[in-house]
């Protein structure tokens, strides 16, 4: 279930899927109740970052009902997993249509909040960057941005990230397009660009380079923005085939 998620990170959509899927079986066969609890929040990390697949909705049912239950104010213990499922509800619900802002921004502020407190830094500033995109996409572009400037400024005086970077410094950047600030709008890019060069650089001599740049939606949006600018590093280029090797 772990190599599972390595690959969904990585954007390996169909691999991650046989590895999650395959390891959530094996420990639902020796009734490890732990182990499944942590593969269903895997999968729903996974469903979250690729999208909705049918196929796995029934295995989802009580993770998404645990989670709906959490957004409408139940109380949940703040372990790692059931913390996890809460999270990758959230992004769930953000990928939906507007309907779904309000319950996606109250289940990620509470997980943020809750990562802090119980000291789950490592997945902090990614949730901190996911919140600000809820209350961007919300109308309040001043605490999007403010929360973002957080996010970021941990991971750019090195503070560990389980997750992606991108979406922190995607959601700075849209905070401050929305604020009209396009030179704020502009550094983001070019702080987050370097973070995105270095886990590719992770990924040489694999077949998951090129996945990683366009098969995530984060990373895509934050290339596209840099391309808008004029910062996408001659790597990025190399692999998505825009410039010669």
């Amino acid at each position: 279930m772990n190599v599972g998620f390595a690959l969904t990170t990585i954007g390996a959509r169909s691999e991650a899927l046989v590895e999650i899927e395959t390891g959530l079986s094996k420990a639902q066969a020796i009734g490890s109740l732990g182990a499944v609890r942590h593969g269903q929040m895997i999968l729903l990390g996974w469903a979250a970052t690729f999208g909705a697949d049918a196929r796995i909705a029934q295995a989802l049912a009580e993770p998404r009902g645990q989670a709906d239950e959490a957004a409408a104010g139940a109380y949940v213990i703040q372990d790692r997993a059931t913390l996890g499922v809460l999270f990758y509800r959230g992004l769930e619900l953000l990928r939906g249509d507007s309907s779904s802002l309000t319950r996606a921004r109250g289940l990620l502020e509470r997980v943020a909040q809750a990562y802090r407190s119980t000291g789950n830094l490592d997945i902090l500033p990614v949730s901190l960057g996911f919140w600000s995109e809820a209350e961007r996409r919300l109308g309040d572009a001043e605490h999007a941005r403010s929360l973002a400037e957080e996010a970021a400024a941990l991971l750019d005086q090195g503070a560990p990230s389980l997750l992606n970077e991108a979406p922190v410094y995607l959601a700075l950047h849209d905070a401050c397009v929305d604020a009209g600030n396009l030179n704020d709008a502009r550094s983001a890019i070019e702080r987050g660009i370097p973070l995105l060069v270095k886990r590719l650089r992770g990924l040489t001599d694999t077949p998951y380079a090129h996945a990683f740049l366009s098969g995530l939606d984060h990373n895509a949006g934050l290339i596209a923005a840099a391309d808008s600018y004029g910062l996408v590093p001659e790597d990025v280029e190399k692999v998505l085939g825009r410039r010669g090797q």
